[in-house]
């Protein structure tokens, strides 16, 4: 696949940001993530029923950017000294043209996931930037839309919230768009915070290491069903969820491949998004990073027993609640957010636990659904994945199944994709002869 930038613009707001708005706060939350960026790849097919050619999309989608940008003013602002604030100054956001002399379907159908990162490229010049796009024109017609954001600034559903407002303007949608609520920083106030000032240290731009891979392995809705009437046999759980039920195999999996001969315990930490969990409920508009990290612990023994992975996962879910989270607002909050982050250091390096693994998702977000004009989007993948033990999730674009992007380092890879149950749950299909798994 070979692509070809040909156009690299500056997109500013349509409207000038008030005065009173120049200087957007980080959240407490936001202090404590590291600044660096993560990407998605939204991939259109062309559609022959409309007359707007790729040139006049793309033209589209950058006037409908610039307008969106006035609500979503940070995104167009730059990251201060300190880190802790975003100048609302109107600088704008990289948007890059890129031809793709490839079909847009032979990517789908056999993604080569080092490929894939070349449609959404990240510079190094865009060290303060909170977002960058890139879109990409294939030969078939079709069109690929690269959105990077810093996760400084916000998580995976203001990424969401941002897009799916973009493309309904770019699409003149009637319905009334909801725009972002950017009072985070009033919800969990910020502090003096040094965590991630200027410091070669923490790049923004996320390198990966040169020994990690990353590979997608697609549960089918078939094959989730059986995993559930297996996991349901065992009575330790009721209406185990798609989540959870494929964090607690490749949680499983994951462990026998990291640990080896050894006999190690097993941590595994999933992003929980807690907008639905406050008191009063926030918005999925509420812009910022709004999550926490929910840890389950498990030894060597309790990591064969899949039931009791699931157990383990949503007792931890369960943890961050509403009393959990009226702490997290209140005069301790900073402290305690730390704290949360802080478990993963504590469990690989204080606690000497063997294995970590962190899981987030993108399921059922707003996101698998924007439509600029041609559709829903046939294909949503990632890009720029490089933190070891890491796995996301999003939904199948075939049926209601999960496709998970694992990333390992090669030794530790080899040995999981060989799992046989890994093997059989991502090959299952409506057949007599079904995956079987120690329960």
């Amino acid at each position: 696949m070979k692509v070809i930038v040909v156009s690299n613009e500056v997109i500013v707001p349509t409207s000038p940001t008030p005065l009173e708005l120049k200087t957007y706060k980080l959240s407490h939350i936001d202090q404590l993530i590291p600044p660096y960026y993560t990407s998605s790849i939204h991939y259109y097919l062309y559609d022959e029923s409309t007359t707007i050619t790729q040139s006049k999309m793309t033209i589209k989608l950058k006037t409908s950017l610039s307008k969106t940008l006035t609500h979503f003013y940070p995104l167009a602002g730059r990251l201060t000294e300190n880190r802790n604030t975003i100048d609302c100054s109107d600088q704008g956001v990289q948007f890059l043209v890129a031809r793709v002399e490839s079909n847009l379907l032979d990517i789908i159908k056999n993604p080569v996931i080092k490929e894939l990162n070349q449609l959404a490229m990240v510079e190094s010049s865009y060290v303060e930037e909170q977002l960058a796009i890139q879109v990409n024109l294939f030969d078939c017609g079709g069109l690929a839309v690269g959105v990077s954001m810093s996760h400084r600034i916000m998580d995976a559903c203001s990424l969401s919230s941002f897009v799916s407002h973009w493309f309904a303007t770019t699409k003149e949608s009637k319905s009334p768009l909801a725009g972002p609520v950017l009072d985070s920083a009033v919800l969990f106030p910020p502090v003096d915070s040094h965590e991630y000032t200027r410091n070669p240290k923490y790049p923004t731009v996320h390198v990966p290491l040169k020994n990690l891979v990353t590979k997608r392995f697609v549960f089918s809705s078939l094959a989730i069903d059986e995993l559930k009437r297996q996991v349901e046999r065992s009575r330790l759980v009721k209406k185990p969820t798609r989540v959870e039920l494929v964090t607690a195999l490749i949680w499983k999996c994951g462990t026998m491949a990291l640990a080896g001969d050894r006999k190690a315990s097993s941590v595994a930490f999933h992003v929980v998004n807690f907008r639905k969990k406050m008191v009063p409920l926030l918005q999925d508009h509420q812009f910022g990073n709004l999550f926490q990290m929910a840890s389950a612990v498990a030894s060597y023994d309790q990591t064969a027993d899949i039931a009791s992975l699931v157990t383990k996962l949503r007792g931890s879910f369960g943890k961050i609640d509403s009393e959990y989270l009226k702490n997290l607002t209140g005069q301790n909050g900073f402290e305690i957010a730390r704290g949360n982050f802080k478990e993963i250091r504590k469990f690989m390096i204080d606690e000497g636990v063997g294995v970590v693994l962190r899981f987030s998702s993108l399921c059922r977000y707003a996101v698998n659904d924007a439509d600029f004009g041609w559709g829903k989007p046939v294909w949503l993948s990632m890009a720029n994945l490089g933190d070891e033990n890491c796995i996301v999730f999003m939904d199948s674009r075939k049926d209601d199944g999960i496709e998970a992007w694992v990333v390992m380092n090669e030794v530790n890879m080899q040995k999981f994709e060989k799992n046989d149950e890994i093997q059989a749950f991502v090959g299952y299909s409506n057949r007599s002869t079904r995956p079987s798994c120690r329960l």
